[in-house]
């Protein structure tokens, strides 16, 4: 780690821990209109384009991002967030779970979209939460992550336990050693497609 990746990191963790002291570590739901900029447009469009089959949402909020791909299941550690997620959308599933232990068997659903949650996890605990999103897995996992390379707002966010460097993007992708990953960057995001069994 370089001397201004632990900076802004440091930077990061004591806005987080005045937060986390303020207001109980209860993360609200996304304001409405964060999922209208440009940038998150094209995320959520290059989300849905590489779905396949029935998906599953990992950090799934109150839903919006699910209900714009088409999935099936969300699950979140917030029971604020599931509950709203319920009201909003009631023809899906909404899961309350940690995502590092998922409840459910092997190859359950074709495709897991991780989107925007990997940084809210303490960094020592991604590959797990990867390990679970491969297993349950069929066909895909997918993931999106604020580009620590650009210093803008999403990627700076003090609610965010670590930044996605190169180095951890490259070590992402090497929890699926036996699959094809491709990653693109692309307006401040990291896009990542996990193709399984292929």
């Amino acid at each position: 780690m370089n001397a201004e990746e632990a900076r802004r990191q440091r930077e990061q963790l004591d806005h987080y821990l005045k937060w986390f002291s303020e207001e109980g570590g209860v993360e609200g739901p996304t304001h409405l209109d964060t999922w209208f900029k440009p940038h998150q447009q094209y995320r959520l469009r290059w989300l849905k384009r590489h779905c396949v089959g029935a998906v599953m949402e990992l950090g799934t909020c109150y839903g919006y991002v699910l209900a714009y791909c088409g999935g099936e299941i969300g699950v979140d550690w917030n029971p604020q967030s599931i509950a709203l997620a319920r009201i909003l959308n009631p023809m899906k599933e909404f899961v309350e779970a940690d995502i590092r232990k998922l409840p459910f068997p092997n190859d359950h659903i074709d495709t897991i979209m991780a989107c925007d949650v990997l940084e809210h996890i303490p960094w020592e605990n991604v590959a797990e939460a990867l390990r679970e999103a491969r297993r349950v897995a069929k066909q895909k996992v997918l993931i999106t992550v604020p580009d620590a390379e650009r210093n803008i707002q999403d990627a700076t966010c003090f609610k965010h336990r670590w930044l996605a460097t190169s180095e951890k993007v490259e070590a992402i992708a090497r929890e699926f050693p036996d699959n094809k990953v491709t990653v693109e960057r692309k307006y401040g995001f990291i896009l990542m497609e996990v193709k399984l069994n292929v």
